[in-house]
Formats: structure tokens, C-alpha cells, sequence
């Protein structure tokens, strides 16, 4: 069994990428390090300093390096007899609109490729095979009156857009918000009305998206 001893830690983010890793493998063997623990490296929230925010387990983290990067470093390291041990986070992912998986579950529900992928429990009699995304600071009418709910075009889908934050919607709401003349060609932005808003929610088409306030 492999002894991790004379471990060293090393943060890996976008200020401390692979290629500055590769600099100091010479300086870690002169300090007798015989073991680097990493911390997680598959892609994760731009901008994360930490990697323990992840949206993709199947790539590399884009601002650290690529595949062949940690590749030429594994030979590098087992020149030097100096092991890898990988931090991972196989429990949770980020909730993020970067998460790819998780805004093809919220757009499409159970019809989702990547349903399964999650813990969530759609035979909830509360919900009705729908996900409680609690977002809104205030009661839902309050929050669309004050400009904070928006539908909105985020390349190429609607999504329901709270400040930063968006969630995409199902395609069979499309239809029901089409019919509305709502389309701004100087912001690309929807316009919500109470009105309308409320009859989206009403029709149940976001089927995707249970929304709940957070108060």
C-alpha cells in the first residue's frame, strides 16, 4: 500500500495553473517531498480559488491546464519518484448556470439524459415532480414589480433570470410566453407584467421549475 509521507499541498487555480506547478518540481524534490496531495482540478465556477465548486467531472479545470499538461507532469513526477494524491468531490456539484448537467435537469425535468444524475426526489407529493429552487428575497409578485424577475434570451433559451442568477425553462413554455407581445428588440430582454407572469405560473408549463421564496 502507498505511504503518502513528506506530503506537500498544493491550491491549484487559475493564479496557479499546472504550468507554474511544473516550475518547482525540481525545488520539490531538493525539499524531499515525496508526495503532492492536489487539490480538485476537474472544471469547476470560473473564477473558483478552490476547485471544491465543480460543474464538469469529465474535464480538466480550463483555467488551470489540459490533459496533456497533467500528463507531462505525471511523467515528470515519476522520474523524480514523487507520487500524486487527488483530492475529489464525488457528492456535490455547484450550483451554477455553468453547470451543464443541472440547467438540462432544470429545463427539461425528468425528461433530462442527466435526471438520474441527481439525488432529487420528483415523487415529492409537495412539488409535483418539479425541483424547489428557493431564489427570491421577496414574494414573487414584489420581486417582478421591482425589475428582479425577468425572462430573458441566454443564447439559445429562454431562462428566468434573478439578478446574476438565471434558470432555463422548459420548452413548452415557449409557447405560452410567445403569445404575449412582450419581445424588446433594444434589450433582448422580456418585459414580465404581473398579468402575464402570473398566467405562466398559473398554466403550470414550467415544469422544470418550482419556484419558492426564500423569506
Amino acid at each position: 500500500m502507498y505511504n503518502p509521507v513528506a506530503t506537500y499541498r498544493f491550491q491549484f487555480h487559475k493564479e496557479f495553473s499546472f504550468a507554474d506547478f511544473e516550475k518547482i518540481i525540481d525545488y520539490l524534490k531538493q525539499l524531499g517531498v515525496t508526495t503532492v496531495y492536489a487539490s480538485p482540478i476537474f472544471k469547476a465556477v470560473p473564477g473558483s480559488v478552490h476547485g471544491y465548486d465543480g460543474v464538469d467531472p469529465l474535464q480538466i479545470n480550463p483555467e488551470i491546464g489540459t490533459e496533456e499538461q497533467l500528463r507531462s507532469i505525471c511523467t515528470e513526477l515519476q522520474k523524480e519518484n514523487i507520487g500524486w494524491l487527488q483530492d475529489i468531490v464525488p457528492n456535490h456539484m455547484a450550483y451554477n448556470p455553468t453547470n451543464e448537467w443541472l440547467m438540462d435537469v432544470l429545463e427539461k425535468g425528468q425528461l433530462s439524459l442527466y435526471a438520474s444524475y441527481f439525488d432529487i426526489n420528483w415523487n415529492s407529493k409537495l412539488h409535483n415532480g418539479r425541483i424547489m429552487a428557493p431564489f427570491l428575497g421577496k414574494p414573487l409578485e414584489q420581486a417582478i414589480q421591482d425589475g428582479e424577475v425577468l425572462i430573458s434570451l441566454a443564447e439559445d433559451r429562454l431562462v428566468l433570470q434573478y439578478y446574476d442568477a438565471v434558470y432555463p425553462l422548459h420548452p413548452r413554455s415557449y409557447k405560452t410566453i410567445l403569445q404575449f407581445d412582450l419581445f424588446s428588440t433594444e434589450t433582448d430582454t422580456f418585459g414580465l407584467f404581473d398579468e402575464s407572469f402570473n398566467r405562466l405560473f398559473k398554466t403550470s408549463v414550467v415544469s422544470g421549475l418550482y419556484v419558492f421564496i426564500n423569506a
